[in-house]
């Protein structure tokens, strides 16, 4: 430290150290605290409790009480010390705020987004199960070699809806945000964040399988347009739909035709299980966004 700081530190805070009789690490660190006294004392000179500690320090000063002023000195800097250790508690106690205020934010979102994939997912588990039953009635007629009138309706549903994979679904955009942004962390709950994983994980499962079932099915469709035609009825309307026409004769016969169906039936009996199992994952985890909400109520 040159001439110049000493003086300067003598002329704002009264402080006659000698930096030269100290070892170079004991240097270094009264350099630190000299350098926080000025700082402190010079943002501050003009008030009176300044002012009544100055002119201590400058009565110990004209006495030549080296001893003591050494004392009163080392004080000075343990108080400023103490002072900034208080400031980065105050600011470490505000930072923390902040955080359980955005966290809080976040889980709210997710609440919400979850209700919202919770319906998403349901309503593709009922439309699987529809699907599953009606390749289960189509599968029974044909083997029966006899389409009665009151499973008529359903075996024509199978024929026009078989093919029809979901292949987007729902995800919690918060958890996206999250993610994307870092914020992660702010899930305390370990297990909570695992299980939003295992959920990301399960979703992007479920978009494979029924992109893989939509590909297998393109490929095989002569099987299925062998005997069928789709007629749209209604085009360009609110009310469009599909309905088809078929030979029932010639399909009982085609034992390719049948295990095709049997293939269907099968398949939405996987898709219903792996929706069953997603869905069983969402109203777990929402019930664990909810214990956390309500320990923020606590």
């Amino acid at each position: 430290m040159n001439d110049a700081v000493l003086n300067r530190l003598r002329k704002h805070c009264g402080i006659w150290l000698d930096l030269r009789m100290f070892g170079e690490a004991d240097s270094c660190c009264l350099r630190m605290l000299a350098g926080s006294v000025l700082l402190a004392f010079i943002r501050n000179k003009d008030k009176p409790m300044i002012k009544f500690f100055r002119k201590i320090r400058q009565k110990l000063l004209s006495e030549n009480k080296v001893s003591r002023y050494l004392i009163y000195a080392i004080g000075e800097i343990v108080l400023v010390v103490i002072g900034i250790l208080i400031a980065l508690q105050i600011n470490n106690w505000n930072e923390n705020r902040k955080s359980q205020l955005k966290s809080y934010d976040y889980l709210k979102r997710l609440k919400v987004d979850l209700d919202n994939v919770y319906e998403d997912v349901n309503g593709s588990l009922r439309r699987s199960d529809l699907k599953y039953h009606d390749a289960l009635v189509a599968l029974e007629v044909l083997e029966a070699k006899e389409l009665p009138s009151s499973k008529q309706k359903v075996f024509e549903r199978h024929l026009a809806n078989y093919y029809k994979f979901q292949i987007a679904i729902q995800t919690p955009t918060a958890y996206d945000e999250m993610l994307s942004s870092g914020d992660l962390g702010l899930i305390k709950n370990e297990s909570l964040r695992t299980a939003f994983s295992n959920l990301s994980d399960g979703r992007d499962f479920i978009i494979t399988i029924n992109q893989s079932y939509l590909n297998a099915y393109n490929n095989n469709m002569d099987v299925m347009e062998k005997y069928t035609r789709y007629h749209i009825q209604n085009v360009d309307t609110d009310s469009s739909k599909v309905s088809v026409s078929y030979d029932f004769d010639a399909m009982t016969k085609d034992e390719l035709f049948i295990n095709q169906i049997s293939n269907q039936v099968n398949t939405w009996y996987k898709i219903f299980n792996v929706y069953k199992v997603h869905l069983s994952r969402v109203n777990k985890i929402k019930d664990s966004v909810q214990i956390e909400l309500k320990k923020y109520d606590e």
